[in-house]
């Protein structure tokens, strides 16, 4: 285990991304709308938050800790940086002062997803095992 957090995200790092548990349907899969970047009020952040294990681990939290911050109506779906990165995203750490291992996640292009594009990448998430 490193005991600096590396500025890039490793590519076999897990990323998580929070999702409310009524956009995941009956097989596990998410809805595409999971992927949607948010805008900050002045407009200057348009980004998805996500979350990188190995800040996470660092600091001592777990899959259950991210969870259970959000709230019971909030699952953790996982993936690694290289299915993102394979995707077309670009990741970076972007710490909030929250919850450890807060980063973002945004086309590498950096346009707006299209749906299909979120599709694709609800194609590749899964619910994180330790909430499964």
């Amino acid at each position: 285990m490193p005991t600096e957090v590396p500025e890039d995200v490793p590519q076999d790092c897990t990323v998580y991304r929070v999702a409310k548990k009524a956009y995941i349907k009956s097989g596990g899969t998410p809805q595409s709308d999971c992927f949607a970047d948010k805008r900050s009020e002045d407009g200057s952040s348009y980004y998805m938050s996500v979350y990188f294990s190995d800040e996470m681990e660092l600091a001592g939290k777990s899959i259950l800790d991210l969870q259970a911050s959000w709230g019971k109506e909030y699952t953790v779906l996982a993936f690694t940086a290289s299915d993102l990165r394979t995707q077309g995203e670009r990741l970076w750490r972007d710490p909030t002062g929250g919850f450890p291992g807060h980063g973002a996640c945004k086309r590498a292009d950096g346009s707006e997803r299209t749906r299909g594009q979120k599709r694709n990448l609800a194609k590749v998430a899964k619910v994180a095992s330790e909430l499964s």
